[in-house]
């Protein structure tokens, strides 16, 4: 959905009275297809890219290190093309890293990710992926080995999943990675799978197979004894295409982020064992926005083999309406959440234990944006929300077009930088940086800080820059809903500045003052 610009670089968002603001900035550095992105302990990020590539970037000069290149990469096969429908090439690609917990251990500085391999031969392919360690030689900046750790991660014609989250949990390391379904959708591509019973995203809640799962490994690629069936690696089933995971780890919990079918993209709190429905639940439990959705929940047996198996209800769900009629994929309300990270610092006051999640799609009512969901103390259940003071919000919905397609973002340790990197298919992706911008001083401190009068206005209103303190300042008129109507630069020691009113309608306005650090905002009111 395309939107009004705000003055380059410099946005204000969420409600006027509690704004958040943020310088925008790219980092010089060029990318292939990035898929994953962290700030690592070292104070740098750690990306994939294309062709089985680890790339390790300066967070602050962009300066980019091609760390290590897989020499096994596979990038499928012709063979493995189907021939039905419309002939879809077999799913491959650099996809999920992640860094051991003790990163900065000498014996375990470990990288792992994930990429498409050959499991068959030249003359029978066999595309699958697997997941790799790096050992990491911190002091001279360079891979000194690789190791297997796990193969025969399945892959097929779409919904490959493919997030990687290393984590400690209870005094233990554990690889979490997601395989989605492996389908193509039976409602948009009807005729990919002849009969329709050959589609793997039927085996999505079917322990027996990993495509549509959740898996849990040792951090060294085994199973853990604790799974919930014995020397099986699924740890939650019944997923869609989980891309994104996100751990919380002041409440030791772990959340996926998944796309819908159409409808109900989600965010699921994963639990041991459980079955999040896919394909016969979507979303919510209790809506019915699915045919037999109700039906299949009220009837649900549980897996003799998993202790306490349940059906799981989203967290939150997207787009949570019946599915709609048209084929045009722009006009679902599907948003495609790519990968979240979860906000634990205080440095953005407003975001302090939050998920933030990015997505993929511009559609008809869709952005590419960054959501901001606010949870509450158990991390489990979304702060309520108001009128006034929505949850989840909305950020960088503006810059989609200088953005496109955002599929990973990381925090820098601070707090103040959010770091977004896009996947745009063709042209080359890059890392954005959103800095926050702290304001100068709080609402009673204004009228000190800022002169504006008359206010009420009509005509010419002075502003008064002069008990700021010395330097350059922006300052830029905004109308109700925060879009600029005009900004220009000013000094802090010269002379107070006149503003010209009078071509504006009646109504609410704001004037935001701000320099590279902060922001101060007033209202002004045009009769």
């Amino acid at each position: 959905m395309k939107k009004l610009s705000t003055l380059i670089g410099l946005l204000l968002l969420s409600g006027l009275g509690h704004a958040q603001t943020f310088t925008r900035t790219e980092l010089p550095t060029s990318l292939t297809t990035p898929w994953e992105m962290t700030y690592g302990p070292d104070n740098y990020l750690w990306l994939t890219e294309a062709g089985g590539r680890v790339s390790r970037v300066n967070p602050t000069t962009g300066e980019k290190t091609v760390v290590y290149t897989a020499p096994d990469y596979f990038a499928g096969s012709p063979l493995e093309q189907s021939p039905l429908c419309f002939q879809p090439n077999i799913g491959v690609g650099t996809l999920g890293l992640t860094l051991h917990p003790d990163f900065l251990a000498s014996a375990t500085s470990y990288v792992y990710f994930v990429y498409s391999y050959n499991s068959g031969t030249a003359a029978a392919p066999a595309t699958k992926f697997k997941i790799v360690r790096l050992t990491w030689d911190a002091p001279n900046g360079r891979v000194i080995g690789s190791q297997d750790l796990v193969l025969n991660m399945p892959t097929g014609y779409d919904h490959l999943g493919g997030r990687l989250l290393a984590v400690k949990q209870n005094g233990l390391s554990y690889l979490y990675f997601t395989v989605g379904d492996n389908g193509v959708s039976d409602t948009n591509s009807p005729d990919c799978y002849v009969p329709q019973s050959n589609n793997p995203n039927n085996l999505a809640q079917d322990p027996a197979y990993k495509n549509g799962k959740v898996h849990r490994f040792n951090i060294d690629g085994t199973i853990p004894t604790d799974n919930p069936i014995p020397g099986n690696s699924f740890f939650t089933r019944g997923h869609r295409n989980p891309q994104g995971l996100i751990y919380n780890p002041v409440r030791n919990i772990v959340y996926d982020t998944e796309h819908g079918d159409r409808t109900d993209d989600e965010i699921n709190v994963l639990e041991k064992g459980m079955n999040y429905g896919w394909k016969n639940v979507r979303g919510y439990h209790g809506d019915d926005n699915y045919p037999g959705e109700t039906a299949y929940i009220n009837a649900y047996v549980p897996n003799p083999l998993i202790a306490n198996d349940q059906l799981k209800p989203a967290m939150y769900a997207w787009c949570a309406v019946p599915q709609p009629t048209t084929s045009t994929s722009a006009d679902w309300c599907s948003v495609a959440p790519s990968d979240g990270a979860y906000y634990g610092s205080n440095a953005i006051p407003a975001w302090t234990n939050s998920l933030l999640v990015v997505t993929l799609k511009n559609g008809s009512n869709t952005d590419q944006e960054l959501f901001q969901f606010k949870l509450n103390p158990d991390g489990v259940t979304l702060a309520p929300a108001t009128p006034s003071d929505p949850n989840p919000k909305r950020f960088f919905t503006a810059d989609q077009e200088l953005n496109g397609r955002l599929r990973d973002v990381a925090i820098s340790p601070d707090g103040n930088k959010i770091y977004l990197t896009t996947n745009n298919f063709g042209s080359p992706d890059k890392i954005i940086v959103y800095t926050y911008s702290r304001p100068l001083a709080t609402a009673a401190r204004l009228q000190r800080e800022i002169g504006l009068y008359p206010n009420p206005a009509q005509g010419n209103v002075t502003l008064d820059l002069s008990r700021l303190p010395a330097g350059n300042y922006g300052v830029e008129l905004l109308d109700a809903l925060g879009r600029p109507v005009g900004q220009q630069q000013l000094v802090a020691s010269q002379r107070p500045q006149v503003l010209d009113v009078q071509p504006l309608a009646t109504g609410t306005y704001w004037v935001r003052v701000y320099n590279e650090k902060a922001q101060l905002v007033v209202p002004l009111v045009r009769n």
